[in-house]
């Protein structure tokens, strides 16, 4: 999704403004935590009171007797990357497509659309995405000769190193197949006519858990799987600012290998499918 410079480091801690690879700092670095607990912090009030504690004292204040010191350099890090975030997440929002431009895409490759069944009063959302990731991934698989399922009815299993690992839910493709896939993906479109709700929040968490199981088992097993989501809906998303803000964060932590969000589908899917393949 990006590409980085490396990060500066001098003897006081993080240079500000540098364009930092987060995702080599790993998803177990302790700057996750530390970010996890901010977006905990719901009032205004609490964040303010949070970011002034560790700019002026370097400390969490769990509770009117109890402070946590933080380093300095995860408090200087955690203020550069809070920045990065918002930065990004303007920059996503300006890549959400709206329906009638993703069913557009899907006219332009020639591809028919299939539609979410739902109540008769609601809006009869298309599955845009799903049509256009499942024909570009059909495409190049069929020329590079590689097997995929782009419509999984069970979930993954991998076996490596005396180690088995079964996905903690259906994901939406593999690639070459849900016995040891190299690369799977999860599409994350909603399209209705009303702003986002509860279930953009479930999206984020349905990602975040199988991406964790996956880092995980690649620990255990010396695997590497590559954990593809897409993110499309320009109505939904846009006013989900939190939802979309935690998936930036789970790209970066490294629990999400390849985000793709509206446009970049189009232009980025087949380039990054190629590359991976044939590497």
């Amino acid at each position: 999704m990006y590409r980085w410079q490396k990060s500066l480091r001098f003897k006081h801690g993080w240079v500000m403004n540098s364009q930092i690879n987060w995702r080599s700092l790993g998803w177990q670095h302790p700057l996750w935590v530390f970010v996890r607990y901010f977006l905990a912090l719901r009032q205004k009030a609490q964040r303010e009171a949070f970011l002034n504690l560790i700019k002026t004292k370097r400390v969490i204040q769990l509770d009117e007797n109890t402070d946590f010191p933080i380093s300095s350099e995860i408090c200087d890090l955690f203020a550069e990357y809070l920045s990065y975030r918002m930065t990004q997440n303007g920059l996503l929002v300006a890549q959400l497509r709206t329906e009638q431009q993703a069913l557009l895409f899907c006219s332009k490759l020639g591809v028919n659309v299939n539609r979410t069944t739902t109540k008769r009063d609601h809006h009869q959302s298309s599955k845009a995405v799903v049509a256009t990731v499942s024909e570009i991934a059909k495409r190049v698989c069929r020329e590079l000769q590689i097997t995929l399922d782009d419509n999984p009815q069970t979930r993954c299993i991998w076996c490596r190193s005396h180690v088995m690992q079964v996905s903690a839910r259906n994901i939406d493709g593999a690639i070459p197949g849900l016995y040891n896939p190299k690369i799977i993906w999860e599409i994350k479109e909603y399209w209705g006519k009303t702003n986002g709700g509860s279930k953009m929040s479930d999206a984020v968490y349905e990602c975040h858990l199988v991406g964790m199981e996956l880092r995980q088992f690649e620990a255990r097993s010396g695997a590497q799987v590559q954990h593809v989501v897409f993110v499309d809906g320009k109505d939904q998303w846009a006013t989900r600012k939190s939802d979309l803000l935690r998936l930036i964060d789970l790209h970066n932590q490294g629990l999400i290998d390849h985000l793709f969000v509206g446009k970049m589908i189009e232009t980025q899917w087949e380039v990054f499918l190629r590359e991976d393949l044939l590497s």
